[in-house]
């Protein structure tokens, strides 16, 4: 990336059979979202980036893989809290693209799962989903409240666990525990353990 320019995809060249030329600030290895972020920001503040990825195309797990008649999307294919302009999310996202992504609604199904012959719908919004999962599960209306409080609780508590991660050594010294500790409650346990912590119902 040349200095104060946005990226310009693709920038392939086979660094296994020609070595990259030149002089760069940064290396970067691997070409996944957050390696992508990080260029754009160097990229911004005057650095001279080099990044590499032994695939033929970035996008780390943005990409989608096709075996046969299988179609798989590894990665985001949903992002929420975009709709809204005012978001941090979006204004997030805004500011890396300089305005130029543009999002898709989703509809009002985001997602449909099949078992044998029977289809679940996943609906967009928190109550929606709550509501539909409860029609389905109606026995299990204590279990999907307490679903839905532990996924809002570890959100939650992820922003500080983030941002001890950004503070300087002496300040996370001093407040890291306590920054970390809510949400470590929830990231030191698996999905598994934590879903039947709350249901014994294998299919929800």
């Amino acid at each position: 990336m040349e200095t104060n320019q946005a990226p310009q995809l693709p920038l392939v060249h086979s660094y296994k059979k020609q070595r990259p030329e030149g002089k760069w600030d940064i290396a970067i290895i691997g070409s996944g979202l957050g390696s992508l972020v990080c260029g754009v920001l160097l990229a911004r503040q005057g650095k001279k980036v080099l990044m590499l990825e032994q695939h033929y195309t970035p996008g780390g797990f943005t990409h989608v893989f096709k075996r046969k008649r299988f179609e798989w999307d590894v990665g985001i294919h949903y992002i929420g809290e975009v709709h809204d302009p005012s978001s941090g999310l979006r204004k997030l996202f805004d500011a890396l693209s300089e305005n130029q992504l543009e999002w898709a609604d989703v509809g009002d199904v985001y997602d449909r799962l099949v078992f044998g012959e029977t289809l679940y719908e996943l609906p967009k919004g928190a109550r929606a989903f709550s509501e539909r999962m409860k029609a389905y599960f109606p026995a299990e209306h204590q279990a999907i409240d307490r679903y839905m409080e532990a996924v809002f609780g570890a959100s939650r508590s992820a922003r500080g666990f983030f941002m001890e991660k950004a503070m300087p050594p002496l300040a996370s010294a001093v407040a890291g525990t306590w920054m970390r500790r809510k949400f470590l409650r929830y990231s030191d346990q698996t999905t598994l353990e934590v879903l039947r912590g709350l249901t014994r119902n294998e299919q929800l």
